[in-house]
């Protein structure tokens, strides 16, 4: 069976009455266009899951019509979520590569500083966070007794000896 197909439906009680490869005019019943799938999922429906003798309807239709829409959405979501999930695992691995290349950079870097200072690596290392630590605690402002740290208190005194020359020449 292929091409257009048609089901009656009974403008009373949307009851489907048959189905046909044309259009029919009738003043009972209106006809629908359906697929060859839609018709299978009806007469699966009256065989196997309603009683003996109740047929399907147009609202069976319509909700098949919708559940399959459902499913295609949710399939061209999933394929969405594929394409990111791809993208996203591309990226993951430029990053790692890139991570990996700047750790082997910094490694050889200091494998070399390290060398021409007679060095381990280690003990370079070591040197250079007690230097951190050395010009860290050098350029923090301490607090005075005052409140004032050596920079306020340094600003102060020089307001201090600028008014004190403009007192003198007045």
């Amino acid at each position: 069976m292929t091409g257009t197909l048609y089901l009656e439906v009974d403008r009373s009680n949307g009851a489907i009455l048959s189905y046909s490869n044309e259009q029919l005019k009738s003043s009972t019943s209106d006809f629908v266009e359906a697929t060859e799938a839609e018709l299978n999922y009806l007469n699966l429906l009256e065989d196997n899951v309603f009683p003996a003798g109740m047929v399907a309807t147009l609202s069976d239709l319509q909700t098949y019509r919708a559940k399959v829409k459902a499913i295609a959405q949710g399939e061209a979501k999933v394929a969405q979520l594929k394409a990111k999930l791809a993208q996203t695992t591309l990226q993951q691995a430029q990053a790692r590569a890139a991570v990996k290349a700047a750790r082997a950079s910094m490694d050889a870097f200091m494998a070399k500083a390290a060398s021409d200072r007679g060095l381990t690596v280690p003990a370079l290392e070591s040197a250079l966070a007690a230097f951190k630590a050395r010009t860290e605690s050098r350029t923090e402002d301490p607090v005075y007794k005052n409140g004032k740290t050596r920079s306020e208190t340094a600003k102060m005194l020089q307001r201090m000896h600028r008014d004190s020359k403009r007192g003198r020449s007045k």
